[in-house]
Order: C-alpha cells, then sequence, then structure tokens
C-alpha cells in the first residue's frame, strides 16, 4: 500500500513539472503571438488564459504543500518543484507590464 501511494506522490510531483513548464510555454506563445501581431483580441485571450493558469497552478501547488507535509523525508525534491511552479509567476508579471506598459493598442 504504502510503494502506491509513493509511486501516487512521484507522479504527482511529475506533474507538477509539466504543468508549470507546460503552463510557460502557453504563456510565452500567447505573448510572442500579441508581440509579432498586436491585437486586442489576443489581450483578452491572454488575461482568461492567466487568469485560467493561474487557478489550475494554485491548485497544484497546494498539493505540493499537501505532498510536502506527508513527504517531509523528501523536502528537497517537492520544495525544487514548488519553486519551479512560483518562478512562472514572476515571468508572468514581467509578461503583462511589458504588454500594458509598451504596447499601443
Amino acid at each position: 500500500m504504502e510503494n502506491i501511494l509513493e509511486n501516487n506522490a512521484e507522479n504527482d510531483s511529475k506533474f507538477t513539472t509539466y504543468l508549470a513548464l507546460g503552463s510557460f510555454g502557453v504563456g510565452s506563445l500567447l505573448f510572442l503571438a500579441f508581440m509579432l501581431y498586436p491585437n486586442p483580441t489576443l489581450i483578452y485571450i491572454g488575461i482568461c488564459y492567466v487568469l485560467c493558469a493561474f487557478l489550475v497552478n494554485t491548485v497544484a501547488f497546494i498539493s505540493l504543500l499537501i505532498e510536502l507535509l506527508f513527504h517531509w523525508e523528501n523536502r528537497e525534491q517537492i520544495t525544487i518543484k514548488m519553486l519551479i511552479m512560483l518562478a512562472n509567476l514572476p515571468i508572468a508579471f514581467l509578461y503583462l507590464n511589458i504588454i500594458f506598459n509598451y504596447s499601443h493598442i
């Protein structure tokens, strides 16, 4: 039984890493698309994406916090995954800052 729980925790950790990288990739593609083709519709799509990504990433981050409580012996690995997820926040704010301050729409 414990082996199953360890495998689930490991799969959850992999999922959160892929989620963070996927969120970064999609956000970067939206940012690049807007910078190449400034369009107000892309701003609305981007804002919707940021809100949805924030919600999904928050749930995943909370699951990592819970995993950290139950698997304290793996705290270094879980903490690194949490930091990877948190790294998306300043990147998203940077993209939004560039779009809102330097675009002429």
